[in-house]
């Protein structure tokens, strides 16, 4: 048996371990999946030695129907995997779900207001700088672009995939978004909050991802009109201000979301049209998420760059490859998941937790909205982030419930 001094020093190492693997995400994919690899098996062999998961009555009670939801997802991802149509090497991949692990530990590991603070505000910090150095270069290079290239089509992307790391930055941004509306003091100072804000969003606007700035336009849309109706004022005019400002490319890039004869939109709506071919010919289990290319070229040939990849699509992927009930289970996790926050939202009483929560509850939403639009839920850095951000509800209403702060 590990004594309780030890335990804590160890739970502070999984927690530092946890918090690189999150941060790392925006910059090396190698470091992310080292961290995450080792306070894992640093996990695992603890709770081997204690017996012990370190979850208390109460908490395996708040998870309950999320976990029971996990499960069953997971029980048809298996079946539709030893069914797949290709099912060689087909539940080689499952190891991606390890992720969920992220989950787990940061509810038991995460023990106070401050250590979630310090968390939250290292991978902020960190994420910043990281904004900072891409707008550097991309303000360096787009000098030397040929005058006949579209500045619009440039897209910052220097540590990895635009669409990814828009997508992360919309998802740490909405999180940390409501503190700027609180009234009394937060974790640091709202200017420094927003100076730390600027960056990840021009960044992240500069990724020039559609489905990105269309999760974050309707999710901010939802918090004014439900939330705070003096923000809606202030963000339409903002919007109106910025579409005056920003060059007509700019302005033609936003206005091609709209247009279904635009490459990249027609694009999907061709792979659409073969998903829902495939959902017809195996409704039960899907195809499974196994060699998707190959299964997707005895439908239609590949014509357009990145076609067949995959359905550019969470609800139509998970559809295709999962089945019928797979895609049922997938939903009722996340609503599961909405259900909580909404309850811990009107039962936390400070001011600070209640708005982080809210967080999390736009950045559920703009997760979703951008994944009608891209396969996010198959993207290990933007799960890495969702995890923990989908985290911080549970370990707000576990550290509420100790101090009995939580409303009756």
């Amino acid at each position: 048996m590990i004594t309780e001094s030890l335990n804590r020093k160890i739970d502070s190492l999984i927690l530092i371990l946890l918090t690189i693997q999150i941060l790392s995400v925006f910059y090396s994919v190698a470091v992310s999946s080292i961290a995450f690899g080792i306070w894992g098996g640093i996990w695992i062999i603890q709770m081997a030695i204690n017996k012990k998961a370190g979850f208390e009555n109460k908490n395996i009670l708040e998870l309950k129907y999320p976990c029971i939801f996990f499960f069953l997802f997971l029980v048809f991802e298996i079946l539709s995997r030893i069914f797949a149509i290709i099912p060689d090497g087909a539940l080689i991949t499952l190891k991606s779900y390890l992720l969920f692990m992220i989950v787990c530990v940061s509810i038991t590991k995460i023990e106070n207001k401050d250590i979630l603070a310090k968390i939250i505000f290292s991978i902020l910090i960190i994420v910043s700088l990281v904004s900072l150095y891409e707008l550097v270069t991309y303000f360096i290079n787009i000098r030397s672009l040929n005058q006949n290239t579209d500045i619009a089509e440039y897209r910052i992307g220097f540590l990895g995939y635009p669409i990814s790391m828009g997508e992360i930055k919309m998802l740490l941004l909405l999180l940390v978004f409501p503190l700027l509306f609180a009234s009394n003091k937060i974790f640091i100072s709202k200017l420094y909050l927003v100076l730390l804000m600027i960056p990840i969003g021009a960044s992240m606007y500069l990724t020039q991802s559609r489905n990105v700035l269309v999760a974050v336009f309707i999710s901010l849309l939802i918090y004014g009109i439900i939330i705070n109706k003096r923000f809606l004022v202030l963000y339409t005019a903002i919007l109106i201000i910025f579409w005056l400002l920003i060059p007509s490319q700019f302005q033609g890039r936003l206005l091609s979301i709209f247009n279904p004869s635009h490459p990249s939109n027609a694009s999907r709506l061709v792979m659409w049209d073969v998903g829902i071919k495939m959902f017809k010919d195996h409704p039960v289990l899907g195809i499974g998420d196994n060699e998707f290319t190959q299964v997707y070229k005895t439908y239609k040939e590949p014509k357009a760059d990145g076609e067949g990849s995959h359905l550019h699509s969470n609800f139509m992927m998970i559809l295709v490859t999962k089945g019928i009930f797979g895609f049922i289970f997938y939903i009722s996790f996340f609503i599961s998941l909405f259900i909580k926050q909404i309850k811990y939202y009107k039962k936390v009483s400070g001011e600070t937790d209640k708005l982080l929560i809210l967080g999390t509850i736009l950045a559920m939403i703009s997760f979703h909205i951008s994944g009608i639009f891209e396969w996010n839920f198959g993207d290990w850095k933007v799960m890495t982030v969702l995890l923990f951000i989908l985290s911080v509800p549970f370990v707000i209403y576990n550290y509420n419930f100790k101090n009995n702060l939580i409303k009756k």
